[in-house]
């Protein structure tokens, strides 16, 4: 699901790593505001961790907007992407708005109509 030539796999490692990020900022958001008693939250936590997550989602939708959406076989990039942000959209619609990443939202969409993907879904 990765790719062999060196250049190649360095750039899907980081872009994963940056999707990876954002999944983390969204789950640190869910727990924070889902888990954690309204009287223990702390606002600039909060407003510090959306604000990475936004920023990993702007570096993200740059590096995917390049990506072909005509791509005929998912790969390990098209696979995180369209989970992580199905997840994303699931729990924090609100905070990561679906239309200000189009090019996230696309991948997504394709990948998630695939029979493996339909077989397991997230709601």
């Amino acid at each position: 699901l990765l790719p062999s030539a060196p250049a190649a796999l360095a750039t899907d490692l980081a872009l994963l790593g940056v999707i990876l990020a954002a999944s983390e900022k969204a789950v640190q958001h869910v727990y924070e505001h889902n888990l954690r008693p309204a009287e223990k939250q702390h606002q600039p936590w909060t407003d510090r961790v959306t604000g990475q997550l936004l920023a990993a989602c702007r570096k993200w939708e740059a590096a995917l907007s390049p990506r072909s959406t005509a791509q005929e076989k998912p790969d390990q990039v098209a696979i995180t992407s369209a989970v992580v942000w199905s997840f994303i959209q699931l729990m924090i619609p609100d905070v990561v708005k679906a239309d200000a990443f189009k090019a996230i939202a696309a991948h997504a969409e394709k990948w998630e109509a695939l029979d493996a993907f339909r077989q397991y879904p997230q709601k």
